[in-house]
Formats: C-alpha cells, sequence, structure tokens
C-alpha cells in the first residue's frame, strides 16, 4: 500500500510538470496531506481506544459458546484498522481450521550456532504465522463510541481454556503507519466433562468389590443386641443412598419392599482412589495431550460415580494445581502445590467436587512443588487403591507400593506405552469409550 501511494505521488508530480500545473498542484497537495490527517486521526483514537473480552464462566463439553470481543473510544472520530489476533486453546475446536500448526520447538544438534539459528527462526515464526487455534481479526468503528463482536466457541475438551486477545495493532487508513497497543487481555472458561456410566459387570469393578467385602469381613462387628435384648437387628424402610449391604433381603422379599438394617455396626473400608495430575514430558500435540488427560478423569469420575451408587465409601486424592494468573495474563505465574482430600459417599457430591478438581487440571512437572504421596493417604489403610495417571516418571508412583495395599494402576490406552507396569498390583488402559482392560504381565 505505501509503496503504491508514493507512485500515486510520483504520478501527480509528472502531471504537474508536464501536463496541467494547477490540477497537478492539487493532486500532489491531497496526496501529501492525506497521510498527515490520517495521522492525526490515528494517534487521536489510539488514546482512548480499549479491549476488553467477556467469556462465560463455564460451558459443558461439545457446547457451542458465544465470547464478545467489547471495542470502546472516547472520541466521535472514527477508529481506522484495528487488527489483532483472537486465540483459544486446545481446549476448543479450531477457529482457524485451514491455518498450518506450528512446527515443534528445534531439537539440540550439538552446534551451538546452528542450534541458536534454528531457535531464532522457530520465534520468528511464532510470531507471524497464525495457527488453528488464532483467528485472525480486522476491526473498525464509525462514529459510535462502542461496538460488541461475537466469536463462537465450541468446547473440545474439559478443563481449564484460555481465550486471549494478543498482537493487538492500530493502523492509519491508509495502512502507512501502524502502533501496537500493549493492551492484551485473556480470560478462561471452565469446561464440565461428560462423567460416563461405568458398568457394574466390569472387571476392574468386580476385582475392586470383591477386595472391599473382603476387608469388610475381616473388620465386621458383632451386632448389638435389639430392644427384647436378643441379638437382632431393628430394620426400616430403604432410602435412595442406603448402602446395599445394609438390605435384609429375605425380610425384604417376605415384606415386597426393600428393608434396611437399622443398628447394624458395619465398619465399611475405604476404596482410595489418587488423580495424578503431574504432566509427563512426553512430546505431543497439545490437542492429543488433553484427549488423553481428559479420558483419565472422566474414566476416574466415571468410577467413583459408580463405587457411590453401589454403596461403596471413597476417598479422592489430587493436587490443586489451580493457577494464579497476573491480571489480564494468559500465562499463568504458579500453580498450587497442595493435595486435596475429597470423601465420596454419593453420587450427587461428584459433579460438584470436579469442579475444583478441573480449574487446575492438569500441570508440568515442573510447575508442582509437593510431596509424592498425600499426608492422609500414608497414614489410612484403604481395602484398594486405585492410581489413575499418565506420567510414568511421577514421583507419586515411585512411592506407592510402600503402602502395602492392592493397587491398580490406571492409564489411557495412548500413553500406555510409556507409562512402566508395576511390579504388583494390576496395570489397566482406557480406551476412547471409556472401557477398561487389563494389561497381563
Amino acid at each position: 500500500m505505501s509503496v503504491g501511494y508514493f507512485c500515486a505521488i510520483f504520478v501527480a508530480v509528472i502531471f504537474m510538470l508536464y501536463m496541467d500545473g494547477a490540477v497537478g498542484v492539487l493532486m500532489l497537495a491531497f496526496l501529501l496531506l492525506m497521510p498527515v490527517l490520517s495521522l492525526l486521526i490515528t494517534l487521536w483514537v489510539k488514546r482512548s481506544v480499549t479491549v476488553a473480552l467477556e467469556l462465560p464462566d463455564t460451558a459443558a463439553k461439545s457446547e457451542t459458546l458465544t465470547a464478545y470481543l467489547h471495542l470502546k473510544k472516547q472520541t466521535r472520530l472514527p477508529l481506522p484498522f484495528l487488527r489483532l489476533h483472537f486465540t483459544a486453546d486446545a481446549h476448543f475446536l479450531p477457529l482457524n481450521p485451514l491455518a498450518e500448526p506450528l512446527p515443534e520447538a528445534p531439537q539440540e544438534s550439538g552446534n551451538p550456532i546452528a542450534d541458536a539459528l534454528a531457535r531464532r527462526r522457530w520465534r520468528r515464526m511464532m510470531r507471524v504465522q497464525l495457527t488453528p487455534e488464532t483467528l485472525p481479526m480486522c476491526l473498525s468503528m464509525g462514529t459510535e463510541e462502542e461496538r460488541r463482536y461475537e466469536i463462537a466457541l465450541t468446547a473440545r475438551y474439559c478443563g481449564s481454556g484460555t481465550v486471549s486477545v494478543s498482537e493487538i495493532r492500530l493502523s492509519d487508513y491508509l495502512a502507512m503507519f501502524s502502533f501496537r497497543l500493549h493492551t492484551e487481555c485473556a480470560g478462561r472458561i471452565l469446561v464440565t466433562p461428560e462423567i460416563p456410566e461405568t458398568k457394574a459387570n466390569s472387571e476392574l469393578f468386580r476385582s475392586v468389590s470383591t477386595a472391599v467385602a473382603a476387608a469388610d469381613e475381616e473388620t465386621e462387628m458383632t451386632p448389638t443386641a435389639s430392644a427384647s435384648a436378643v441379638p437382632g437387628y431393628e430394620h426400616r424402610d430403604y432410602i435412595a443412598g442406603d448402602s446395599l449391604k445394609r438390605i435384609n433381603w429375605k425380610l425384604s422379599t417376605k415384606r415386597r419392599k426393600l428393608m434396611v438394617r437399622q443398628d447394624e455396626p458395619v465398619s465399611l473400608a475405604r476404596l482410595s482412589v489418587v488423580l495424578d495430575l503431574r504432566r509427563g514430558s512426553e512430546r505431543m500435540p497439545d490437542a492429543l495431550r488433553l484427549a488423553n488427560e481428559e479420558l483419565l478423569i472422566e474414566t476416574a469420575l466415571g468410577f467413583l460415580m459408580l463405587c457411590a451408587r453401589s454403596g461403596y465409601p471413597c476417598t479422592l486424592y489430587y493436587l490443586d494445581t489451580t493457577p494464579v494468573y497476573d491480571s489480564g495474563s494468559a500465562q499463568p505465574k504458579e500453580a498450587g502445590c497442595e493435595w486435596q482430600t475429597v470423601s465420596i459417599d454419593d453420587g450427587g457430591q461428584l459433579a460438584a467436587e470436579a469442579i475444583p478438581l478441573l480449574r487446575g487440571g492438569f500441570c508440568a512437572e515442573g510447575y508442582i512443588h509437593a510431596q509424592a504421596l498425600p499426608a492422609q493417604l500414608s497414614q489410612e489403610s484403604g481395602a484398594v487403591l486405585l492410581y489413575f495417571t499418565t506420567n510414568g516418571a511421577s514421583p507419586t508412583a515411585a512411592v506407592l507400593p510402600s503402602l502395602g495395599t492392592e493397587q491398580h494402576t490406571i492409564v489411557p490406552e495412548g500413553m500406555a506405552a510409556s507409562v512402566k507396569a508395576p511390579a504388583e498390583g494390576g496395570f489397566w488402559t482406557v480406551s476412547a469409550d471409556h472401557t477398561l482392560r487389563e494389561i497381563k504381565s
């Protein structure tokens, strides 16, 4: 555009010298004053223009939602052209599916000079190449002082998705001058998972229920005497949520309704579930990594839901990796580093407990500075321990065998090769349809 404009000035000069001087002077004055006027309007608008991003707090998986981009200026002068990059991470479907994905960072080759040049080319490519997650936008405004634009997003993977606006540049009408606006904005949307319906006849659930029942028999106490001083039980009608172990099936058959033993001192062994959110160091596309992590989270929640509905109390342990952000930044400053303990006794509680878990989600090992094992888990002894992980080198996996309980390790099918099977206990993989399959050693 600038080269063409200078060519137009050159033509005006030729016209003034060799064809019509008066008209040529008018043409030349017009062409010289227009860039100055365009520059002055752009500089004046630049002082007052602001960009804001409005996002919903949560969205269901596969839901299409709307993000709002607000432009404001405190002047009636028109806004020339505002160019920016609207980016949504891999938690959402690509905004620009025709764009080429950015290649991975160059590996070390042993030649310092070649490596430095390769990294420099890659960083330059990062600044200019549009990726499928980035939507380029060119906006303009007339005399109105506020305008709102809508961008449709489709949630793809559960977790805390990041949406940001960056590379904001204001250019004049002739595209001869461009100014970088240093006001970048970002926001996060919590994409909730779909808790799958795990089958009660799955091999892992049968193994867990058998171990829990055996532990219950070992810790079962002698029933207290009834009101008639004869050993027995008081009964009441079954209420949804009661443990199936306390149903008196013989009496229920006679009365044709479910009856629950009221004063049975049952000591139920709790099932321990450890969800390790330490992310492995394997190189893979972000979408593939999020798909495996989502598969693990949804399978863990589905298994907890099945256990709760079947009357088996569970304790969930997970790392609180909720990130801490600076105002308006899309990159976390730090992550939480504490183990959280949640007792799951009914299915209705599970959906609410999944929210804080997903706000942090999986986090790189370097951001986590927590002890390898939850303190409460090392103090209590459960009947069975289920360990959900994608990181075979996690410090948690190294110390779990010291607990001495029956243990089962569950990993996504696509990452089973990177996770070493434990020396003792079961090793299970999860397929895309949440089917658990045991890998025999």
